[in-house]
């Protein structure tokens, strides 16, 4: 699978920047490119876990007792 994340962070970022770059310093867009390149990252991961059809969410049954 090819890594699209920087591809993808980019123009997420374009988009944040066309939208709020007049009311953020260059400072502040730069942690925003950062944190949006982390969630493009972990994005890109997430997509690459194959999952089937079937396959259910994974949950922690947690039993309640009463009174603890």
């Amino acid at each position: 699978m090819v890594d699209e994340s920087p591809k993808e962070a980019e123009f997420l970022f374009e988009m944040v920047r066309e939208r709020y770059g007049d009311l953020l310093s260059a400072e502040e867009l730069e942690e925003v490119r950062k944190g949006v390149q982390g969630i493009a990252k972990a994005a890109e991961a997430l997509r690459s876990v194959k999952l089937e059809n079937g396959t259910e969410p994974f949950s922690i049954f947690k039993p309640y007792k009463k009174g603890a």
